[in-house]
C-alpha cells in the first residue's frame, strides 16, 4: 500500500471522526434546547392556569378569561408540538380548545378583599405574571400593540387599588386595636404612592387620604394625651402610697 494511499485514508478517517463529533455535538445542543423551550413552556402554562385560577374575582372579567385561554392553547400547541409524548398537555390542549369553542369562558373567581401586606403581596405578584404573559403574547403575535397597552393600562390600576386596599385595610386594623399612630403611617405610605404616579387624575384620593391621615393624627394626639393623664393619677397614687408609708415608718420609730 503505497503512502499517498495510507495518507489518504488516515485523512479520510480524520474527517469521518470529526463529523462524527460535530453532528453528536449538533445533536446534544438540539436536545439541550429543546428541554429549555419545553421547560420554558411548562413554566407559561403553569402561569397562566396560576393567574386564570387564583387572580381575585373584582380583577377578573370574561374577556380577560377567554384572553388567558387563547394564550394558554398557543403555550399547550407549542409544547405538544416539541414533546408529541405529553399526554397531559395534549389532554389540557384539548379542554382548553372545548373551553374556547364556547365563545365564552365562566368567571367564578370570588372576590378577595386584601387584609395584610402579604396577601397584597400575593396578588401583586399574580398581576405582574399576567403583564408578563401579555407582553409575552403580544411578543409571540396574539396581540398587536393597541390591545398590549390596553391591557397593560389596566393591570397598572389593578395594581394600584390593591396597593391602596392594603394600605386601607392595615390603617383600619390598626385604628380598631387601638394604634392610630401605625394607622398615620399608613395613610403616610398611600399619600406618598399616590403622589409619586405624578397623576393629576389622582387628586382626589390623595385629598382623601390626607383627609384619613389627619383624622388618625388626631385620634394619636387624643390617645397620647389620655396617656399622659392616666400616667399622672399613677403618679400622684404612687407618691400618696409612698407618703403612707413614710408616715407608717415614722409612727413606727416614734412608738417604739
Amino acid at each position: 500500500m503505497s503512502p499517498l494511499l495510507i495518507g489518504g485514508l488516515v485523512a479520510i478517517g480524520v474527517l469521518i471522526l470529526i463529523s462524527i463529533g460535530f453532528i453528536s455535538h449538533s445533536l446534544e445542543r438540539a436536545r439541550l434546547e429543546r428541554a429549555r423551550q419545553t421547560a420554558e413552556l411548562n413554566a407559561k402554562v403553569k402561569h397562566c392556569g396560576a393567574v386564570a385560577a387564583q387572580l381575585p374575582g373584582q380583577f377578573m372579567s370574561v374577556e380577560l378569561k377567554m384572553l388567558l385561554l387563547t394564550i394558554e392553547r398557543h403555550f399547550l400547541t407549542e409544547l405538544t408540538r416539541l414533546d408529541r409524548k405529553n399526554e397531559r398537555a395534549a389532554r389540557q390542549l384539548e379542554q382548553v380548545n372545548d373551553q374556547l369553542s364556547l365563545g365564552e369562558a365562566a368567571v367564578d373567581n370570588p372576590p378577595v378583599a386584601v387584609s395584610n401586606e402579604a396577601q397584597a403581596k400575593e396578588i401583586r405578584n399574580l398581576l405582574e405574571n399576567l403583564h408578563k404573559l401579555i407582553s409575552q403574547a403580544h411578543q409571540d403575535g396574539l396581540l398587536d400593540k393597541s390591545a398590549m397597552q390596553h391591557w397593560s393600562v389596566i393591570i397598572r390600576q389593578h395594581l394600584m387599588t390593591i396597593t391602596l386596599d392594603m394600605f386601607q385595610s392595615v390603617a383600619r386594623q390598626a385604628l380598631q386595636q387601638g394604634k392610630p399612630r401605625v394607622a398615620k403611617l399608613q395613610y403616610e405610605r398611600a399619600i406618598a404612592y399616590l403622589q409619586k404616579q405624578n397623576n393629576p387624575a389622582y387628586a382626589d384620593r390623595v385629598a382623601q387620604f390626607k383627609q384619613l391621615h389627619a383624622e388618625a393624627e388626631q385620634a394619636a394626639i387624643r390617645a397620647e394625651q389620655a396617656n399622659a393623664g392616666d400616667s399622672s393619677e399613677l403618679g400622684a397614687g404612687l407618691q400618696a402610697l409612698e407618703a403612707d408609708d413614710e408616715a407608717w415608718k415614722k409612727k413606727a420609730v416614734y412608738d417604739d
